[in-house]
């Protein structure tokens, strides 16, 4: 893992734990599935005893790990994915980019205030951690806050491209400007032919 990304990913954790977020979900999934079962979620975070930026982040990893091994790719990475937290819209180009726009919710922009910090502090492809492709952007609530992928490096080591069939989770996590408020907000899909929105 690169030093950059490592402290991207505590820097944007520790944020929630200086304001004592526990990452567990404080709200119901959009959907009447069981969260453990779904695809596409996510949550409002609840308050909690303030944690360090290390304990925090590897709450964040498990949650993250746990998603992308539980959950089969048996979407596509296409069109728009809506749950209470945001709206997810994907978008592959005939050069093999997988690209994304990630817009909040009418009830998101209430919980998490006027401006928002959006990062996606871990990724996997086929099973394994990648260095996420989406560091922190802070911008007012109503931004569409978007970002691609092809080429990544694995944590661990080495590299790889997108490619048709692979399996990939995003894990975004979100950081209002209210006090104590955040959201995450998770997709595992499968990714499309090149040219599919």
């Amino acid at each position: 893992m690169s030093k950059q990304s490592h402290a991207g990913r505590l820097t944007s954790l520790a944020a929630a734990a200086a304001c004592g977020i526990l990452l567990t979900t404080g709200a119901a999934p959009a959907s009447a599935v069981d969260e453990s079962s779904t695809d596409n979620g996510g949550g409002f975070l609840t308050e909690a005893q303030p944690k360090d930026g290390t304990t925090v982040a590897e709450l964040a990893r498990q949650r993250a790990e746990e998603v992308h091994a539980r959950t089969p790719a048996n979407k596509l990475c296409t069109g728009t994915w809506t749950h209470a937290v945001s709206t997810v819209t994907f978008q592959r180009a005939a050069g093999g980019t997988l690209a994304w726009g990630f817009k909040l919710s009418r009830t998101a922009r209430a919980n998490l205030g006027p401006t928002v910090t959006v990062t996606m502090p871990y990724a996997y492809v086929n099973g394994k951690a990648v260095n996420p492709p989406y560091g922190p952007h802070t911008a007012v609530s109503t931004y569409n806050f978007h970002g691609s992928m092809k080429k990544y490096q694995y944590v661990d080591g080495g590299s790889g491209t997108i490619a048709t069939g692979n399996k990939v989770t995003f894990y975004w996590f979100l950081k209002g400007s209210k006090p104590n408020s955040a959201a995450d907000r998770y997709i595992t899909c499968k990714v499309p032919k090149p040219g599919s929105a």
